[in-house]
């Protein structure tokens, strides 16, 4: 029986945290989400792949031999046709990602949506066949440093249960 779920606790398990963030977003290159929910109270653009042997340069041949940022990544889904959704608390900590944002709107219109919440605080991402959540935020020091917990569900009930709670509450509030 496969398990349905996985909880990881930082900063003990900080690697199977690197690595499970970068087996989500290699398979989301590989297979693509329709939609991609990211929602992180405060949010950087974290080194999110390892490609220093340049080992996904059949997904991406321009990413150099170097880690791969963030916004590297969601460009790159951006092109494959991703509806990218973001939420975001209003922190100053918060703009350097949200300039970079900007830069892919401009490129890639609709597809990239977020909303700029004062008091918002949950964490996750969501794609079509698991969802992430937990106490991380997706910077170096929440996924490094700090004591986290996340848990990664597979369950499609789950999955269902939470794409349609953000359908619901954010889809109409993001620009």
């Amino acid at each position: 029986m496969v398990a349905d779920s996985r909880d990881l606790h930082g900063p003990a398990q900080s690697r199977a945290v690197r690595d499970l963030f970068q087996g989500l977003f290699i398979a989301e290159l590989i297979n693509p989400s329709p939609k991609l929910w990211l929602f992180f109270a405060w949010i950087s653009d974290v080194e999110i792949i390892d490609n220093s042997a340049r080992q996904f340069a059949a997904l991406e041949p321009d990413w150099p031999a170097t880690p791969i940022h963030l916004s590297q990544v969601l460009r790159a889904l951006l092109s494959r046709g991703v509806h990218i959704r973001l939420i975001i608390r209003e922190d100053g900590h918060n703009d350097y990602f949200i300039a970079r944002l900007k830069t892919l709107k401009a490129r890639y219109g609709d597809l990239l949506k977020w909303t700029i919440e004062k008091s918002f605080h949950a964490k996750g991402l969501l794609g079509a066949d698991y969802f992430l959540a937990g106490s991380m935020n997706l910077t170096l020091s929440g996924i490094s440093v700090n004591d986290e917990h996340l848990v990664l569900r597979t369950d499609p009930a789950v999955v269902a249960e939470q794409s349609i709670e953000l359908e619901e509450k954010w889809e109409g509030r993001v620009v």
